[in-house]
């Protein structure tokens, strides 16, 4: 989905920790309506990152990755949370049909495997995750899309 004439934001993490303070500053500039696109193998942060994300946006649940539901709502924090993983989903029809986007007025959404769909309109923003060269580094790399998320990327990058 990052695309090459347009030059993200990098940043590199070296612990769960790093990966936690970078979510929480996320989570600080996060209204109703935003959309985080989230790509990258297994295991490379995408729901370590969501889970401090909601804890900062003070949802009270546990946050698991919705592999098998798909998607679930959080609503005890301060903005609610819709959580989609789109991993075991094939094309774009399979993805329209579980209607996630009826939350993307009401709440912030986060969407793993988010490359799994081409249909995504702007404003939104996408985080894309990768191993590093050390055991425990992930490299993020965030691209924004529209709206006023470069303004915002700003007062927290």
């Amino acid at each position: 989905m990052l695309t090459e004439d347009i030059k993200p934001i990098v940043k590199t993490m070296n612990s769960v920790e790093d990966t936690a303070a970078l979510a929480y500053r996320f989570a600080e500039i996060l209204e109703k309506g935003d959309i985080l696109l989230f790509t990258g193998e297994i295991g490379t942060g995408k729901t370590t990152f969501i889970q401090a994300l909601a804890k900062n946006l003070g949802v009270k649940e546990l946050v698991t990755s919705p592999t098998f539901v798909i998607q679930t709502l959080r609503e005890s924090g301060r903005i609610p949370l819709s959580h989609v993983d789109l991993y075991r989903l094939n094309n774009d029809d399979e993805v329209e049909n579980i209607g996630f986007e009826e939350y993307y007025d009401t709440a912030v959404t986060v969407v793993e495997w988010a490359d799994r769909y081409s249909g995504f309109e702007p404003p939104y923003i996408e985080l894309h995750f990768e191993y590093g060269l050390h055991e425990n580094e992930r490299i993020v790399s965030i691209l924004s899309n529209g709206g006023d998320w470069n303004k915002r990327l700003n007062n927290i990058l």
